[in-house]
């Protein structure tokens, strides 16, 4: 147990030497408050996929504890979006709640003053809407229509609207949702890059391509472990989602280089669905797999 107040005698009644001052107060200070491990200088949040069971504060507390800086969700409701915006660590401003996740059935009826009331909610804690655009592809006035009545009910409360592009949905990749932007036409709205949703529309060759293309309308990017060779149809994503330290896909030259050398500078979040071992230990493993390959990427001897 530590002590706060060390006596200034040895354990012979003695004075303490010169030198065991400056030890013994190096210990006191390092036993005042829980160490976590130390951060890496670029910061990595992370999806609370493989969490969502365990309670708010255990969420957090296990994030915080490995160094994460951020942590998304779905949308869960006011009550529980007000439970995570109050954990510790998330007022001390350790763990950032960056974005929530929302799907927009842009094709039928949604309710304004429910969304309206969830972007009150987000502003606060400068948290984005991450908007998934569920409905036919082909609906495109629809789509842009209901975007734009989006983007401009958020922007009214001072929340940031972006575009998830998922596999499946309207809206599948980022290069769709590049062309969405044009054709919403409003400054605010920008659009994230998942590598597993880019896998799986084919663009494992083009990735630096679809990186620079898109590098100045992203506000959001995930990142994990992935094959190299997979399959596009495969009903699960157990082949484009694992932890970022395993997998033979170079993700450090492939993915991550790229989007440094195009002046990506925005949020970096791990993604984690489906992911079958222990969240202790794969978060644990992928953690310590990013401060390998930011280290690599941002250091004196980046990779080529």
């Amino acid at each position: 147990m530590c002590s706060r107040h060390p006596r200034r005698v040895d354990s012979n009644g003695g004075p303490w030497p010169k030198w065991l001052a400056p030890v013994l107060l190096m210990a006191a200070l390092g036993c005042s408050e829980p160490r976590r491990p130390e951060s890496s200088d670029a910061p990595l949040g992370a999806f609370n996929f493989t969490l969502e069971s365990r309670p708010v504060a255990a969420q957090v507390e296990l994030l915080d504890s490995l160094g994460y800086a951020g942590v998304t969700l779905f949308w869960p409701g006011r009550e529980a979006f007000d439970t995570y915006a109050t954990q510790p660590a998330v007022v001390a401003g350790r763990v950032r709640l960056p974005a929530v996740l929302f799907v927009l059935p842009f094709n039928t009826a949604w309710d304004r003053e429910a969304l309206d009331g969830m972007l009150a909610a987000l502003a606060p804690r400068r948290t984005a809407l991450w908007l998934i655009l569920s409905g036919p592809p082909d609906a495109k006035a629809a789509m842009v229509a209901s975007v734009r009545d989006v983007v401009d009910l958020a922007t009214a409360r001072g929340v940031d609207v972006v575009l998830y592009p998922h596999d499946g949905e309207a809206i599948e990749n980022v290069e769709e949702s590049l062309a969405l932007l044009a054709a919403v036409d409003r400054p605010r709205l920008k659009t994230s890059l998942h590598l597993c949703h880019e896998l799986r529309a084919g663009n494992r060759d083009r990735l630096e391509e679809v990186i620079a293309a898109a590098a100045p309308q992203l506000a959001l990017v995930s990142i994990h472990g992935a094959a190299r060779e997979f399959d596009p149809h495969a009903p699960g994503w157990s082949e484009v989602i694992q932890p970022l330290d395993r997998g033979d896909l170079d993700v450090g030259t492939r993915y991550l280089l790229p989007l440094r050398r195009a002046g990506y500078e925005g949020p970096m979040l791990l993604h984690t669905f489906g992911i079958e071992e222990p969240p202790e230990e794969h978060f644990r493993r992928s953690m310590l797999k990013w401060r390998e390959l930011s280290r690599a990427v941002d250091g004196p001897t980046a990779l080529h």
